[in-house]
């Protein structure tokens, strides 16, 4: 990696209250999710026009942490992108399917719901990951550009790929609901992310405007969670086996990917930060596009919703416990304790040059 790309922990963005107890608040907007669904249905349903919005401000504010011109200047530090590329674009939407096929395929809706989790890499939560292991935050924003771009084009071909001979695939709906939940964050972000560093410059930006938006993020998904929870909280409880026939695939998924990226990472001689970057971002799930999809495109089927509104559910525990394993491994695979460390490798093998 070049030096651009090198971050540290003294450098790292620090998280904010509400990122810092995320596992908390989603437990939590999970439970009061079920409860209202439970015993206030009602409040689910009155909520339920509000989940566009809540979808949106999701994925909006990663989208203004973009620099556009990182994607054309990466092109030097080719080796992580084209790892994340191809196992996004190329291996995760088929291995996801074959998985299902495994575990799923009496079971069509959730099934189709595994595939839609599959289709997306994580553009929003994978820089809260990336920063509790202690991953290169820069690189992390690059792969970031990367994935958001080309998902908008690849999202609606691997629906219809993948789920056209199986499902009746309305591709124009799709695309309609990528362009919403994806492109029209995308062009807001950037256009907005333009205006504030014009008007109070990029140093205001980064330590005021970022914080603020990482909040509202998580604050805008638990809320969206809480609704709903509250609109499929019924189903989940009288029918808790969905979640454990989720969570088997999507355990296998998350573990058997993140692990394998990390040891290539690692052959091809990436320090800890940047391998433990580049395998969140090949691991993490878009979610937040998933679910959207689902409750337009599948909106006859809702089951599929549910399976993608499980996905949360299971992701968020697996990652923070991924994380967990990722600093534990570090010293045993890459002789490092901190994330500042690559730098320190990269100065050591010049000078053995």
């Amino acid at each position: 990696m070049t030096e651009a790309t090198i971050a540290t922990p003294q450098n790292q963005p620090k998280l904010g209250l509400v990122s810092k107890l995320l596992p908390l608040w989603i437990i939590l907007a999970m439970v009061f999710g079920l409860l209202l669904g439970k015993f206030l249905p009602q409040i689910g349903k009155a909520l339920q026009p509000g989940i566009p919005l809540g979808l949106f401000v999701m994925i909006y504010p990663a989208m203004t942490k973009l620099k556009l011109g990182e994607v054309r200047g990466a092109v030097k530090d080719w080796k992580p992108a084209a790892i994340v590329i191809f196992f996004n674009y190329a291996f995760n939407p088929f291995l996801l399917y074959l998985i299902g096929w495994v575990f799923l395929r009496n079971y069509p809706d959730l099934w189709t719901g595994l595939v839609l989790l599959g289709v997306a890499p994580c553009i929003a939560m994978v820089l809260v990951w990336t920063d509790l292991a202690r991953g290169n935050g820069p690189l992390g924003i690059v792969l970031m550009a990367w994935n958001s771009l080309i998902q908008i084009f690849t999202t609606p071909f691997f629906i219809w790929l993948i789920l056209g001979t199986h499902a009746s695939v309305d591709i124009r709906l799709i695309a309609q609901s990528v362009l919403l939940y994806l492109g029209l964050p995308l062009l807001t972000g950037v256009l907005s992310r333009n205006w504030m560093i014009k008007k109070k410059g990029e140093d205001w930006f980064t330590k005021k405007a970022i914080p603020v938006l990482d909040d509202v993020q998580l604050v805008a998904l638990i809320l969206t969670l809480v609704v709903m929870f509250a609109l499929q909280g019924d189903v989940i409880l009288q029918h808790p086996e969905l979640i454990y026939l989720m969570a088997v695939p999507l355990i296998l998924f998350f573990f058997l990917l993140f692990f394998s990226v990390l040891m290539i990472s690692r052959k091809v001689g990436f320090c800890y930060a940047d391998s433990a970057t580049t395998a969140f971002h090949c691991t993490g799930r878009n979610f937040e596009l998933a679910i959207a999809i689902a409750l337009t495109a599948f909106a006859s089927r809702p089951m599929v919703g549910v399976s993608t509104v499980i996905g949360p559910l299971i992701e968020v525990p697996l990652m923070l416990t991924i994380v967990f394993l990722a600093k534990k491994f570090e010293w045993k695979l890459f002789r490092t304790n901190t994330a500042g460390a690559c730098r320190e490798q990269e100065l050591e093998a010049e000078s053995l040059v």
